[in-house]
């Protein structure tokens, strides 16, 4: 009895120094992730902007930052819905490539067009390439211009050059679902043409950022 008695008082000490490296361990990746995710947040630092003084990209940015483009522009890898920009529900998270997790593609909810509108006013909406934004193009709760010098930096805008940026909002599927949302989704502040004028006249001013 005696044996068996220290035998499980051995046992129990290692499974509690088991817990406990677990727990360090989870507790120094939540740090980790923490550490990246505010690198990212941080803006980038290419050759100095010039000033926006005709206020020029603050257009873009309220389209950019209105929850039918900031809610997918995330640097925690979980997506925003609704207005309120409040956490996806069902704990969705996007994963390695922003397409969702083993199990749980955003592919599985997202098809490739709005549902019909008999499915309600918010069920989910579809677009082609269903995913979310590389976290080097985070939006969502970082200044404008933090957004302004990731957008005029092709390390930080998906590798687009001036051209390739125009096309971007012109002609993008999943970009262009923003103002056809379905349900009862609000729109971006501009129209699709509005919006892509207003890059044009950022991109032909060399691109001007805001102070902050």
């Amino acid at each position: 009895m005696q044996t068996t008695l220290k035998q499980r008082m051995a046992l129990m000490a290692r499974r509690i120094a088991l817990l406990d490296a677990m727990v360090i361990a989870v507790l120094l990746l939540g740090m980790a992730t923490t550490s990246a995710i505010a690198a990212k947040k941080q803006a980038p630092t290419p050759a100095a902007a010039p000033a926006d003084s005709a206020q020029l990209f603050e257009p873009i940015r309220s389209v950019i930052q209105s929850p039918r483009c900031v809610n997918c522009h995330v640097a925690d890898g979980v997506p925003r819905q609704f207005d309120d920009s409040r956490p996806h529900a069902q704990n969705v998270h996007g994963g390695a490539d922003g397409k969702g997790v083993t199990g749980l593609a955003c592919s599985t909810c997202h098809y490739t067009q709005n549902p019909a509108a008999a499915s309600g006013p918010h069920a989910p909406p579809g677009a082609p390439n269903w995913h979310l934004a590389p976290i080097e193009m985070v939006w969502y709760d970082v200044g404008a211009r933090d957004i302004c010098l990731r957008l005029r930096d092709p390390r930080h805008n998906g590798g687009r050059d001036p051209a390739a940026l125009v096309h971007h909002f012109a002609d993008d599927p999943l970009v262009g679902w923003g103002w056809q949302p379905g349900g009862a989704r609000s729109l971006p502040p501009l129209t699709r043409p509005q919006t892509v004028a207003a890059v044009q006249a950022w991109i032909a001013a060399d691109m001007p950022c805001p102070l902050q």
